[in-house]
């Protein structure tokens, strides 16, 4: 008869731990994952096993806390039997030691990318920041025959490098990358300028860069690529020539997978607007846009705010000059202007301290606008652009979905003609 464990007290490890896991679906806590989640000196791999045994599965809650109780027993000496649980009824179900939550979680996440490294990445966000982060500063400006160069210094912590790259590289790395990987998110470059480059389109294009080069580092499938690698690496003229060179023969990723059920005629229906992956797309495709819209909204209300806020500065900034010029203006008083009114000295000392409040107030607004623009560069319009990313894939998915539904419906008409081929050269 299966144990009841409602009769005991559950312990806060049980659900914190069960909550957590839960995250990350519980389903995919198979045995292979199980084992070594929570191996350890005094949790082997056969006691872990058999205690899973016990318990048939562990694929509900009142499973997974039988199987920390029993593991809990074998750390107390005692023997893996569903029977001794019976003897915690009206008391606290025992702990088993094990690793704290956060360590736990990370090695699980650890242990899913390699379990499902092809349908799930299993990363949280600060996993993604720390596989690397990318400093990207404008350098000095180089003359050249015609305009000027800007070249931009790329920091890796990765990689632990610094090269210097100009805006025809990025374009030939976007150009290897949406070849090498045409149905993953490869965010957009920012566009370029030939004329009125201005220190105001430089940064914000730094700032673009800065946010397209960290997407790419911090993507945990495209990070590894060797393109990336060498981008940041390469040290010698022309980068981005010598990298369209070394890679020009380059595949994309999946040309060396089998041919998948899509490619086959026997499952052409399955490749059809009505399948359920392509509602699924099509669903995910309009709500991801809808996504961008507003966001992209959003921005445009905070640049708004954040340039009133800018001009607010300014203003004060101008009233305190014309308190300085009041303060120390030195015409003679006449009576024609004050009569015998002779306060006018009095008042000036006044406002020569006003610029002073007034110098922090703008200096203050100037502070706050620059925390703002760097919250909308760091975060909003990353997201923004991760977004764009993700429209821009959906149009190369259905592009190539296009592509291959004329190459099954002619490789159907073909079929279809052989056979009355076939009868028209027997009858002759």
């Amino acid at each position: 008869m299966p144990v009841d464990l409602t009769e005991g007290t559950i312990p806060a490890l049980y659900r914190d731990l069960y909550e957590t896991i839960s995250l990350h679906g519980l389903d995919k806590l198979t045995l292979t994952v199980f084992i070594p989640l929570f191996e350890s000196n005094t949790l082997t791999k056969a006691t872990l096993n058999q205690a899973i045994t016990k318990t048939n599965s562990i694929g509900s809650r009142n499973d997974f806390y039988k199987c920390l109780a029993l593991m809990a027993l074998v750390q107390q000496g005692k023997a893996i039997d569903e029977k001794l649980l019976n003897n915690y009824v009206n008391r606290e179900l025992p702990t088993p030691t094990i690793d704290n939550i956060n360590t736990l979680e990370d090695r699980l996440l650890r242990l899913l990318r390699s379990e499902q490294r092809s349908s799930t990445l299993c990363f949280r966000y600060n996993d993604l920041c720390a596989l690397d982060t990318i400093q990207v500063d404008v350098e000095p400006e180089k003359k050249g025959i015609i305009i000027r160069h800007v070249e931009y210094a790329i920091t890796s912590m990765r990689q632990n490098n610094k090269v210097l790259r100009r805006y025809n590289d990025f374009v030939a790395l976007h150009e290897l990358l949406t070849l090498k990987y045409p149905y993953r998110i490869i965010p957009i470059l920012p566009p370029k300028k030939t004329v009125n480059v201005d220190k105001e389109f430089i940064e914000e294009r730094r700032r673009a860069l800065k946010r397209y080069i960290q997407i790419l580092c911090r993507h945990p499938t495209i990070s590894d690529t060797e393109i990336i690698k060498f981008f940041l690496t390469f040290r010698g003229e022309s980068c981005g020539d010598n990298m369209k060179a070394t890679y020009k023969n380059t595949l994309d990723e999946f040309s060396s997978e089998p041919r998948s059920l899509l490619n086959t005629n026997d499952n052409t229906d399955k490749f059809g607007e009505d399948s359920d992956g392509i509602k699924i797309f099509r669903i995910s495709q309009t709500h991801m846009s809808f996504i961008h819209q507003k966001l992209s909204h959003i921005r445009e209300c905070l640049i708004s705010i954040h340039e009133k806020h800018s001009k607010n500065a300014d203003d004060f900034t101008n009233i305190d000059k014309t308190f300085q010029v009041l303060s120390s203006e030195s015409t003679n008083i006449d009576r024609w202007a004050t009569g015998s009114n002779d306060y006018w000295p009095t008042i000036q000392v006044g406002l020569a301290d006003l610029p002073v409040e007034m110098s922090a107030i703008s200096e203050r607004i100037h502070e706050q606008c620059k925390r703002d623009d760097e919250v909308i560069s760091d975060h909003l319009d990353m997201l923004i652009d991760l977004l764009q990313g993700y429209k821009d894939l959906c149009k190369r998915f259905e592009e190539a979905l296009l592509s291959e539904q004329k190459a099954i419906q002619k490789a159907n008409n073909q079929q279809q003609r052989r056979p009355t081929i076939t009868t028209d050269t027997s009858t002759k």
